[in-house]
């Protein structure tokens, strides 16, 4: 019925697997960050180039669970 049709969109597929990999994979960036910026003693300036590096990170990946996930 209309909760089928909305399932089987491509759209609401992408974006469920989009919100499921941000979930996962911003809190490992964040635990990352924190721990490396305790073991460093880092400023918050100083854990910045981590969560710059993973937006760029987190591009490549999301690509290639869209090509594995056929979306």
């Amino acid at each position: 019925m209309k909760i089928d049709k909305i399932l089987s969109n491509k759209i609401f597929q992408s974006f469920i697997v989009f919100s499921i990999f941000r979930a996962i994979y911003g809190v490992i960036i964040v635990l990352m960050a924190y721990f490396l910026s305790q073991k460093y003693k880092l400023s918050i300036f100083g854990s910045l180039p981590i969560f710059i590096i993973s937006i760029f990170v987190s591009k490549v990946f999301y690509k290639k669970f869209k090509i594995y996930f056929n979306l």
